[in-house]
């Protein structure tokens, strides 16, 4: 992975190429239910997207250029490539599977969230994330792309248990025994 550094940027296209683009990623955004705001007074244009109840917790995006020439990437605040320049509603996508289990987490204790309940043992524990997700009410499953592991979060009363594991054997149970220890 290619990292622009700001100081040394020098833009091939004008700076209207790039807000354009992030325009065009910022009305995927709000589609997607985000709020954004432009940042492009800055030495290096990008666009922060957050959700309205958690403003603390947010993403910013930029716009980068790509390997080949003409090509530019959406390019996420973590230095995790988006999507390409045409597929803005790729990238936002992306950034909503970044940001959702943050904001999750972060609004936990305000709301009443799903108690991940105790069923009668099945004749088998779950083998996949999606039995344990339909086991375990609440729980909530992703991959992490930068760190290359499994993770989840456990709804725990007002607040949550995160778990990760290197695959998703190791996470079902993690899961388990985390939901055990309630």
């Amino acid at each position: 992975m290619r990292w622009i550094d700001p100081k040394n940027w020098e833009p091939a296209f004008p700076a209207a190429f790039i807000t354009g683009h992030l325009d065009r990623l910022a009305q995927e955004c709000v589609r997607q239910g985000w709020q954004v705001a432009p940042q492009y007074a800055e030495t290096y244009p990008l666009l922060r997207i957050f959700d309205p109840a958690a403003p603390h917790i947010g993403e910013s995006a930029t716009l980068v250029p790509g390997s080949a020439t003409g090509v530019w990437k959406y390019r996420s605040s973590t230095g995790e490539d988006l999507a390409p320049h045409d597929a803005p509603a790729r990238a936002a996508a992306k950034i909503t599977r970044i940001l959702t289990p943050y904001i999750t987490a972060a609004l936990a204790p305000r709301t009443e969230q799903p108690q991940a309940h105790d069923t009668p043992p099945p004749d088998h524990e779950p083998t996949t994330i999606s039995e344990l997700q339909e086991r375990y009410a609440g729980v909530i499953c992703w991959w992490g792309i930068s760190t290359s592991e499994w993770w989840a979060l456990i709804p725990r009363g007002p607040q949550w248990k995160i778990v990760s594991a290197p695959d998703t054997n190791s996470l079902i149970q993690a899961v388990i025994k985390a939901c055990a220890g309630r």
